[in-house]
């Protein structure tokens, strides 16, 4: 499932449902590491969703993190170094500094602000002011956004960290998180790469950097526009994405300047703190270790010993919260009781065009189908990829594959003593095929061909593309709002997925399409390879 649309309700999680969402933190992170760290057009939205969750969750102590895989810090970067010194009236301490390499690549620095007037841009008592002030021994524990400006149309949602068109609520056009900065900001280095244009800006009294960013060399990828702003009243660094490619740098700038983080009454430890170095600290993810539950091979009696087909009922463990239950894992019966594969829409029903402006997860829905609903084939790049400081990614290759939509109902059964509220789902496709030695892996078209490419941009696993859930106002949700005991309530799950795949597929309604986890195995995949048929 996708991240973003998880509620922001789990620091009093249990830890088996905190592991199951950071795990699939994880398992992006890996395939794009499998990828030599290059985002796909069809993933970067989610990589955005990934990376602001990362950054908002900095504000906890250091005692209490856990290694997330690779810093998001290091996967762009800016090209030109423009520099523009404004003093505003607001007394600020610290500032971007940025040096160019090679075509494409910038070494972003964080240093104190001129202390000495230059050119009439401080005065004299500004630079005193400066020169005296020193970190903060205590910083706010939690900040909040705040914007004044907000475009026509749009909305401010997830706790004002994302912003964009309430009919559209996952566009990409502004989507935001922040990081504490260090006890010593100088020590900061942030490395960019694949960045077309960039500029450092002073707005309102705070310094910003300004990057766009296309990871290939024709200008055909997705550009991305992507902003660090420094806070030092709160000791926080800001970061703004906008993936919308509609959305013009003017309009980026108008929102930042409408910003403001509100630091909260309740103070930590700055030392104490989880800042940027820490972060970056962690770029290397942890290896999959067999003896956590995590593989990614596995024997193929670990997969059919336990394998259901479609009409089967099984028990999974469901995240609800009860107001007279204090319990957040629950159990509940699945039964996925019927599954459809067409190449229309139609197999959503007859009003498959209002699903496509709900809001709710249609990209996917919207960039493969054709006016009439026909499902459109996936054009499928071979990418050469470049080093992102002098070259950029180049496709050498392009080729078309046949998809298809998948739609199944699921049946929730509350077996229960009592009523279950908010219960989350996840269903997910995971594609298995076994090797040559006889175990089972994980499927990747990437992987059947070789020649003068690195990686192709076909995806390896899907994940929810349309979902509805039972209750009032929660169509489209992956949340069944109510579920009374002894009631079932059928969803109803769709998937594009492309027609070689077929052969391969499994639901997984732990969620999650790569690695595999132990947890899923002992719920057990439901059998969808007989779909091909």
């Amino acid at each position: 499932m996708k991240l973003e649309n998880m509620r922001q309700e789990f620091p009093e999680m249990p830890e088996s449902m905190r592991t199951m969402i950071e795990r699939e933190v994880a398992s992006q992170v890996k395939v794009e590491q499998q990828q030599d760290h290059i985002l796909s057009d069809r993933k970067i939205q989610d990589f955005a969703a990934q990376s602001e969750s990362k950054q908002r969750s900095t504000t906890q102590q250091k005692p209490a993190r856990k290694k997330a895989g690779r810093t998001f810090l290091l996967v762009a970067a800016a090209a030109a170094l423009m520099c523009t010194t404004v003093f505003a009236g607001v007394a600020i301490r610290e500032r971007f500094f940025t040096e160019a390499e090679g075509n494409y690549g910038v070494n972003i620095t964080i240093g104190p602000a001129e202390t000495e007037a230059e050119s009439g841009d401080i005065d004299s008592s500004a630079a005193a002011l400066l020169s005296e002030l020193e970190a903060p021994e205590e910083i706010p524990a939690e900040v909040t956004v705040e914007a004044s400006y907000i475009p026509e149309g749009m909305v401010q949602y997830d706790d004002g960290w994302k912003i964009d068109y309430e009919d559209d609520l996952y566009g990409g056009n502004f989507s935001m998180g922040v990081q504490i900065m260090d006890e010593d900001p100088a020590e900061t280095l942030i490395t960019e790469t694949s960045v077309v244009d960039s500029e450092v800006l002073e707005i309102n009294g705070h310094y910003a950097v300004w990057l766009s960013l296309n990871y290939k060399d024709d200008g055909s990828g997705s550009t991305m526009q992507k902003m660090y702003i420094l806070y030092p009243e709160v000791w926080r660094m800001l970061t703004i994405y906008s993936l919308n490619e509609e959305v013009t740098k003017e309009e980026l700038l108008k929102v930042v300047e409408g910003i403001s983080l509100i630091g909260s009454d309740e103070m930590m430890s700055l030392e104490d703190a989880y800042t940027i170095s820490d972060y970056e600290e962690e770029t290397e993810m942890e290896d999959y270790d067999a003896e956590d539950g995590v593989y990614t091979t596995v024997e193929v009696s670990a997969v059919e010993d336990n394998l259901h087909q479609i009409g089967d009922s099984f028990e999974i463990s469901a995240y609800s919260k009860s107001e007279a239950d204090e319990e957040f894992l629950h159990t509940v019966s699945v039964r996925v009781s019927d599954v459809q594969v067409s190449d229309n829409m139609n197999a959503l029903g007859d009003d498959w065009k209002s699903i496509l402006d709900s809001g709710m997860y249609t990209n996917a829905l919207q960039e493969s189908t054709d006016e009439d609903g026909s499902l459109l084939p996936e054009l499928i790049e071979y990418v050469k990829t470049g080093d992102g400081i002098d070259t950029l990614n180049t496709v050498v290759k392009t080729e078309e594959a046949e998809q298809k939509l998948i739609c199944a109902n699921i049946e929730f059964t509350n077996n229960g003593a009592s009523d279950l509220h908010n219960v989350l789902y996840n269903a997910d496709l995971i594609t298995l095929t076994e090797d040559d030695n006889g175990m089972m892996i994980i499927y990747d078209r990437n992987s059947l061909e070789e020649g003068d490419w690195d990686y192709m941009t076909a995806s390896c696993g899907y994940t929810m593309d349309y979902y509805t859930a039972g209750g009032d106002g929660t169509a489209g949700s992956n949340y069944i709002t109510d579920l009374l005991t002894g009631e079932t309530i059928t969803v109803t799950v769709a998937w594009i997925v492309r027609a070689d795949e077929m052969p391969y597929l499994y639901l997984n309604m732990e969620g999650g399409t790569y690695p595999i986890y132990a947890e899923e195995l002992a719920v057990g995949y439901v059998d969808f390879r007989s779909l091909e048929n």
